[in-house]
Order: structure tokens, then sequence, then C-alpha cells
């Protein structure tokens, strides 16, 4: 039986050039031709769709998002459709923008669709899905906010730990009164990053007060407006940013105020891209492991369909990558 990647090799294009036809986005014309004359060389479309038929299984996973918008969450969806595409897997994606009745509706459909196996990013807790879930049977995976359901499995970036290790690098160089830039407290991963800068003050034997907190949306301007505030009004010369786009907003205000990082002010932030590269070496960030989660997520949910079997309520956690670059200052 032929694979995607003998299809690739046939056709002289990559395997995801060939998942990508399959799943009919529009080609180069003659990319399109030699994929479809290879597919019929090797009688390779027939040969999956016997594959499905004899397995009883749709050769598709769900995969439903919240915000497409969001750079680690697509990063992480790039990886998982790697992996698919790999083991000969669609993915069928879908989003619902933080809406509950979406949600709901979306992760119906998709089960609908018959899917082998389901991922969830940032799944919204609600009876009605966790009903869905339970009574379809499909191996399911919660990534980034967990879901407490017996047959679920969540993997999870080590966001409280990671904000203790930096918050925790801050005070033992020093610093007992740091100022931070949170997001706004309805989402997990906010919750949890808070939750950890305090813990490392709490480690420290110090008052939970000693951390200044301006919590604001996700955005760069609420960043640079609190960055501002907290120069300005707070006169803090230490500041952790617990988001990528408040921490590239402070960034913005502090290059305004003529305010050094690493020399007169000691800062560190999350980032997505890879912290040692040339964008702002000397800036002390947290990476989110996208590409950990991704690999992970996919691999679990293969495993599990491929062993028949649902989820345990497990919760695994992935260490995010920090680089300890001299922007705090006494390190």
């Amino acid at each position: 039986m032929s694979t995607i990647q003998e299809v690739a090799q046939r056709a002289g294009v990559s395997a995801g050039t060939v998942s990508r036809y399959l799943n009919g986005y529009k080609l180069k014309a003659a990319n399109e031709k030699r994929v479809a004359e290879a597919i019929d060389e090797l009688g390779y479309r027939s040969n999956y769709l016997a594959r499905s038929l004899r397995s009883n299984r749709s050769m598709s996973i769900g995969l439903l998002i919240n915000n497409m918008l969001n750079h680690f969450a697509t990063s992480v969806v790039a990886q998982v459709e790697r992996e698919m595409e790999i083991n000969d897997y669609n993915i069928i994606l879908s989003g619902f923008r933080e809406d509950r009745e979406v949600y709901v509706r979306k992760l119906e459909n998709l089960i609908d669709r018959r899917v082998d196996g389901l991922v969830l990013f940032e799944a919204i807790d609600d009876e009605r899905g966790r009903k869905l879930i339970e009574q379809s049977g499909i191996p399911t995976i919660s990534v980034s906010n967990p879901l407490p359901y017996p047959q679920v499995d969540n993997m999870l970036a080590a966001n409280r730990k990671s904000c203790r290790m930096v918050t925790r690098r801050m005070i033992d160089a020093g610093h007992t009164r740091i100022g931070v830039l949170a997001a706004t407290q309805r989402e997990y991963v906010s919750r949890e990053r808070l939750a950890g800068v305090l813990e490392a003050f709490d480690d420290a034997g110090l008052a939970r007060d000693n951390a200044v907190v301006r919590i604001g949306d996700y955005d760069r301007e609420s960043g640079y407006r609190d960055m501002m505030a907290l120069v300005l009004e707070d006169k803090v010369d230490t500041v952790f940013a617990l988001n990528y786009g408040r921490g590239q907003g402070a960034q913005q205000a502090l290059a305004e105020l003529g305010v050094r990082i690493g020399e007169d002010i000691s800062f560190a932030c999350y980032d997505y891209l890879d912290t040692k590269t040339y964008f702002h070496p000397s800036i002390t960030t947290v990476c989110p492991p996208s590409l950990e989660i991704g690999t992970m997520a996919a691999r679990e949910i293969l495993a599990m369909i491929n062993e028949d079997r649902l989820g345990s309520g497990k919760t695994t956690y992935t260490d995010e990558d920090i680089a300890w670059l001299p922007s705090i200052i006494g390190l």
C-alpha cells in the first residue's frame, strides 16, 4: 500500500503539497497535474479509502482552536498538522473565538464528522461539551486549558513554574519590589502566570503587595500604557511582562522614555520567537514550548486511536524555554 510520502516522491513535491491537494486546496497547475498522476499511478486514493473502510476510521483529527490569531496556538497547530501528515492523517480545523455557543456547536460538528480524535486548544469547560465528548467515545486531548473530565488528557506549558523561577531570580538579584504586567485573569494561562509570580514572593518570605500588578488586555497598546504607569507613577525599576503583546508595548514605552533595559531597569518578558535570536538578545525571555506540545499532543492522540483507548484525566506539563540574558541587573 502506497503512502503519502511515496506519492510526494513520485510527483516531485513535498508531502505537505500532496496533503493540501487531498484536502481540496488549489495548487499550481503543474503541481496539481503531477500529484494527480502520481496518485493515479500508485492507486493512493483508493488505498487510502480502503484503509478507512477496513479500520472504520475517518483518518481525520478534529482540531478546535479558540483564537487563530494567537501565535502560540497556530504554532502548536502547525506542529500537530505536520505529525498528522507524516501518519497519513488529515486535520479538520475549526475556531470558536471565546464564544461558548459556537464552541459547543463546532464540537458537535466535528463529532458528527466522525473524526478519530479531538485536540482542543483553550477549550471551554461547558457541561454540554463534556457530555458530547463523553457520549462520542472519541479520544480527546485538551491543550493550554485543562478540562477536568476523567476521559480527557491535558497538555500544558509550565506557566506557573516558569514565572515563579523568573521572579525568584529577580528577587535573588536584590529586586524586592517588582512591577508585573499581567493579562486579564479570565483565562487559565493568565491566572497561572500571575500565581507563579506571587508564589515567588511567598518563597522569599516577602509580602505579595511587593508585586506592583497592573492587569490589562493582551495587546501592545495596553502594555504600553501600563508600562508608562509603572515607571512614571509606581516608580518601579524591575518589570516582568507576562505575555507577548504587553511585553512588546512595554519595550516601546521604555524606548520612548529613554530607559535602558539592563542598565536603568531590570526587565523580563514572554516572547514567541527563539529567545536567543538577534531581535533583542539582551532581554531575559520565556518562550512557550509550541513545538514540544504540538508534537506530544499529536503523537499521544494517535497512540490513543491506535490503542483504542480514551484519556485517563492525566495532565502533562512541558517546561518553557527561559533565556537568562543580561536584562536583570545583578544577575
